[in-house]
């Protein structure tokens, strides 16, 4: 049994199937977004894959760490891009649809 921490990259239209309480992400404020907006990861431990992130790729820490730290790719933010970054992670968690996630909808 493996206890490696995984890491799956997916598209932002994918936030809402999130189970939350299948990740190590507490809720949709969370996320770490792309700099493009397009995409976010969801990281969890085990050997059993979220139904939700099947199809996707999984990463190990090293591999997303390259991902995230490549300068010339989506997921890296200089000091100057930082304040860009935060407004549209505001933007993004504020077009969720909060009642997909009200567990009394769940019924």
């Amino acid at each position: 049994m493996s206890e490696e921490r995984k890491y799956v990259i997916i598209p932002i239209s994918e936030v809402e199937n999130i189970d939350f309480n299948l990740v190590e992400q507490t809720s949709a404020e969370t996320l770490r977004i792309s700099e493009d907006g397009e995409y976010t990861f969801v990281k969890f431990t085990g050997d059993t894959t979220p139904s939700f992130l099947d199809g996707y790729t999984q990463y190990n820490h090293s591999e997303v760490l390259s991902i995230l730290n490549d300068t010339s790719g989506i997921w890296y933010i200089d000091e100057e891009e930082s304040l860009t970054w935060r407004e549209n992670a505001k933007v993004f968690i504020d077009t969720i649809k909060w009642s997909n996630f009200n567990p009394f909808n769940w019924f």
